[in-house]
């Protein structure tokens, strides 16, 4: 059985502007594999990842964010 490997990352993200954005960019993010809890504020500008280092990583991240018409910093 393999260990899970759980990292913590927070990324910036441009272009969020209201609730809607938010829940875009959690839904996005949430469904990527090995994704275990998001955390997305406005406020902030950021989302606070946890996932699992051996099967996604922040790249994987930034690139669903992009693709979700936002920009990762």
């Amino acid at each position: 059985m393999e260990v899970e490997t759980i990292t913590q990352e927070t990324i910036k993200v441009e272009g969020m502007s209201c609730g809607h954005c938010v829940m875009r960019v959690k839904k996005a993010i949430e469904g990527l594999e090995g994704v275990k809890k998001v955390d997305v504020s406005l406020e902030n500008k950021q989302a606070v990842v946890e996932f699992d280092e051996g099967i996604t990583d922040v790249v994987k991240i930034k690139a669903v964010v992009k693709e979700t018409g936002y920009e990762p910093v």
